[in-house]
């Protein structure tokens, strides 16, 4: 993320219902892209229902004039078409759960962790998928997150190492987690004016790693 000027996955069926909101978020200079139609169990479906959900996405944000070019499939999880099927759908980069920072049949990949998601910590539909990374089913409390993650950020090594974090704002309704993410958000900020770490949206990340790999063949 870059200070001011983040990275926001919607739903594309959120074009036709809050299509004032998403032209709002755009104009202030936010990145966005797409998080499927209306968050499809992403690795579960068929080729036919992968295709017909990015291209009915791709076409509700064009309606809106919004240049889309990055996705994060709902779950984490890519089926064996997607590489092909998300070029097809004009998208340049993608963000599934895992794996390594890369450019990768004709796509660049920024990974997230679940454990740098905010929701994976504080739902407790999630507690299978803890359990399953070696954490307690439990889910954590608003101030202990924003204690864990801040701890997460300041780890960053200044050269080297990529983080992606997930925050939802449907999960800020909670007055505490709002507060935690003030508290994030001003850390990255400092993060990025002390130069301890470079902060950008996945866009630009993805960016970045192309003309990595053009400058290395």
């Amino acid at each position: 993320m870059e200070p001011g000027r983040r990275g926001w996955r919607s739903v594309a069926i959120n074009c036709e219902l809050y299509p004032d909101a998403l032209l709002a978020i755009a104009q202030r200079g936010h990145e966005l892209a797409d998080h499927g139609w209306r968050h499809e169990s992403w690795g579960q479906l068929s080729v036919v229902q992968e295709r017909d959900a990015l291209k009915r996405g791709m076409r509700a944000f064009r309606t809106l004039g919004l240049d889309v070019r990055g996705f994060r499939p709902p779950g984490g999880e890519l089926t064996d078409s997607s590489s092909e099927l998300l070029r097809e759908a004009g998208l340049r980069w993608c963000s599934p759960a895992g794996g390594a920072s890369e450019v990768r049949d004709g796509l660049a990949y920024v990974p997230f962790d679940w454990r740098l998601v905010d929701a994976y910590h504080l739902m407790e539909r999630f507690a299978g998928l803890r359990e399953r990374h070696g954490d307690p089913a439990a889910v954590l409390t608003p101030e202990l997150l924003a204690d864990r993650l801040a701890r997460e950020l300041e780890a960053l090594p200044i050269r080297g190492g990529q983080r992606t974090l997930i925050l939802h704002p449907f999960l800020m309704l909670d007055p505490a987690w709002f507060a935690g993410v003030e508290r994030l958000l001003g850390l990255i900020g400092e993060l990025a004016q002390r130069r301890h770490s470079w902060v950008v949206s996945g866009g630009r990340f993805a960016d970045w790693l192309v003309r990595t790999q053009v400058r290395c063949s």
